[in-house]
């Protein structure tokens, strides 16, 4: 069953986008939890940002050849690069959202 909520609604993207940053950024710093563990040390709060955004900018990324590949790019409202540059900064707040979320509960992260 195909819903075509892409045809119905242009705006569609733009949250699936940062759901989708935020999981795979959540995705990304719990992966790399272990390792932190084992240096134990606390990581610095720059270097959790730069996991988070890093991983939903490379999975947003692939997420967009993907798309080009299996040509389902044809729903864009516009220039295809300028969706292309929009999703991957939504990705990267999805992402960033994620940053914060890790320091708040884990007051531990230095500066």
């Amino acid at each position: 069953m195909t819903l075509f909520l892409y045809s119905y609604y242009w705006w569609f993207d733009i949250p699936l986008h940062f759901v989708g940053g935020f999981c795979l950024a959540s995705l990304t710093l719990w992966s790399f939890y272990p390792l932190i563990l084992i240096g134990k040390r606390v990581p610095r709060r720059t270097t959790v940002l730069f996991m988070a955004v890093a991983g939903s900018f490379v999975f947003g990324v692939a997420w967009e050849i993907f798309e080009y590949f299996s040509g389902i790019t044809f729903n864009t409202i516009g220039s295809y690069p300028l969706d292309t540059v929009k999703d991957l900064i939504v990705d990267m707040l999805g992402g960033y959202l994620a940053h914060v979320l890790v320091a708040i509960k884990n007051k531990r992260l230095t500066m």
